[in-house]
């Protein structure tokens, strides 16, 4: 994203402008996704998120600094994984889907943000035409460019972690409902430690060969959530054409 932003064209103020949203966008939706995988995991029995510093939105906690660059430069990234001890979930009887529900919960915070960024997208849309000029008229075209990129980022993590290879999140899910006897086959586990090599070949070679392999799977993976949260700003839409904006 940095690449396509310093080959934009933008002069330098407009580059700064941008580079902060960017930062600001993807320590929103990196502290959120994190954060909801450690505060499901305390919630059903495991204080280890907790007692590592993990149930907290703060960034400095959650970010990742190999999978915050590449997210800022190629477009995809992840955050710190959170620790958690599987022998703790104790909430509910069945610890396979209290795992799953551990491996859900940061791209469900993604989709929840996602959700409320585009109705403020929206909103702030609509602001920019009573803004008038001046400070006013400024901070509603910051705070809508910001919420917009928030979308974008929480989505793009959202899909991004239900590739079902590891360390992905998707990976782990498909893993919980896999027979225990395949998951303890040598093949299996030889593919568990080869796979995040899988991720950068791909990445590779679609920076060498200007094919957007990964960033189309993405992009894939995001539609039916795209279609949802177009369906949930419905009701929004209407209701500031109700208000006059």
């Amino acid at each position: 994203m940095l690449i396509q932003l310093l080959r934009s064209g933008l002069d330098v103020r407009e580059i700064i402008y941008f580079v902060i949203i960017y930062v600001i966008a993807l320590m929103l939706a990196f502290s959120i996704h994190e954060f909801m995988h450690a505060s499901v995991a305390v919630w059903l029995g495991d204080p280890t998120p907790r007692n590592m510093g993990r149930l907290t939105i703060n960034p400095l906690a959650h970010l990742d600094p190999m999978g915050t660059i590449l997210l800022l430069v190629a477009g995809f990234g992840w955050g710190k994984p959170v620790m958690y001890n599987p022998s703790n979930l104790h909430k509910f009887k069945s610890r396979r889907w209290m795992n799953i529900m551990v491996h859900l919960a940061g791209v469900t915070g993604n989709f929840i943000l996602a959700a409320i960024s585009a109705i403020l997208t929206l909103l702030f849309g609509r602001l920019q035409f009573v803004a008038g000029t001046g400070a006013p008229a400024i901070a509603v075209t910051a705070l809508g460019d910001l919420f917009s990129y928030v979308y974008a980022f929480s989505m793009m993590l959202l899909a991004f972690n239900l590739i079902p290879i590891p360390p992905l999140d998707g990976f782990h899910v498909l893993e919980e409902l896999l027979p225990y006897k395949l998951k303890h086959t040598p093949g299996y586990r030889k593919f568990a430690s080869m796979s995040p090599m899988i991720l950068w070949v791909v990445f590779i070679a679609s920076t060498f060969t200007n094919i957007p392999i990964l960033s189309s799977l993405v992009s894939i993976i995001e539609i039916p959530f795209t279609y949802i949260i177009s369906f949930i700003c419905v009701p929004f839409e209407m209701l500031f054409s109700i208000v006059g904006l």
